[in-house]
């Protein structure tokens, strides 16, 4: 096996053990059983190694479902491979990225200084090469690796997949958070789904002509309220700010139609309050 083949299940294997010893997960992750309950239909975009789908995989059951969707074919292999070894059946993988319509365009996916493939930071773009909020980040010469990649968007998969309605979206598309707003734009105003969606200001300028402001507005417009986690992640609070002080910041979406039916926890008090 090549030595990227190697390095590919070395990492599946050290995220296997992390979800089975319920360790290391990102700070806003545990607020998602206060969003998602049994029996939602759920999608996850941007699912890299899928640990977000594993915990939404438990917490809608066996009548649930969760469609999730990742471009790099590196992060593709992992995700699939983990969901496998969980024997997680109600997630379902697609190799794609969400965008504004279905089509193709180019991965860009860093390689790190060792020379070995980055898993986190890939965007898509239309024209590849130097996209990635991690050269933005570092200041470094960033060496990208292009990668043609399926485009879906959000009305097209809810069509093309006959799921009925979206409950819950988790999104992290490094950026193309516009793209997906653009190609859901029916979906979210008939499902109001829950969110948890990862805002990248310096991408959304950068690459999409597109700000955080842009993005945050269009649920406010809708009657959405939003969360986020304060500096040292010990607490969330309600605020409609985008992080200043961050390059890119989860967010908690949550329209008042969900109120009632949301699990026990902070989220439903807010809403009953």
């Amino acid at each position: 096996m090549p030595f990227e083949g190697l390095r590919n299940l070395a990492t599946s294997v050290r995220i296997f053990q992390r979800n089975v010893q319920d360790r290391k997960w990102e700070p806003e992750a545990p607020y998602m059983k206060e969003v998602v309950k049994p029996g939602d239909i759920c999608l996850h975009f941007g699912g890299s190694d899928g640990r977000h789908s594993y915990l939404m995989s438990k917490q809608v059951g066996p009548q649930g479902k969760v469609h999730v969707y990742e471009p790099s074919n590196y992060s593709y292999a992992i995700m699939t491979r983990l969901l496998r070894w969980h024997k997680l059946d109600n997630v379902f993988p697609h190799n794609a990225a969400i965008g504004s319509s279905e089509g193709s365009m180019i991965l860009s996916v860093p390689k790190k200084t060792s020379g070995h493939i980055g898993r986190a930071y890939g965007v898509v773009t239309s024209k590849g090469g130097s996209a990635s909020d991690e050269l933005l980040a570092t200041g470094n010469r960033t060496e990208f690796i292009d990668q043609p990649t399926a485009v879906v968007s959000l009305d097209g998969l809810m069509e093309s997949e006959k799921l009925p309605r979206v409950d819950f979206i988790r999104c992290d598309v490094e950026g193309a958070e516009i793209r997906f707003i653009e190609g859901g734009r029916k979906t979210i105003e008939r499902d109001l789904p829950s969110l948890l969606i990862e805002i990248h200001p310096f991408s959304l300028q950068r690459n999409f002509s597109s700000s955080g402001e842009e993005v945050r507005d269009h649920f406010l417009r809708l009657g959405y309220r939003m969360w986020q986690l304060n500096d040292d992640n010990t607490h969330m609070f309600e605020s409609t700010q985008i992080d200043p002080k961050r390059r890119w910041k989860d967010y908690f979406l949550i329209h008042p139609k969900r109120g009632p039916s949301l699990p026990e926890g902070m989220f439903r008090k807010a809403f009953a309050s």
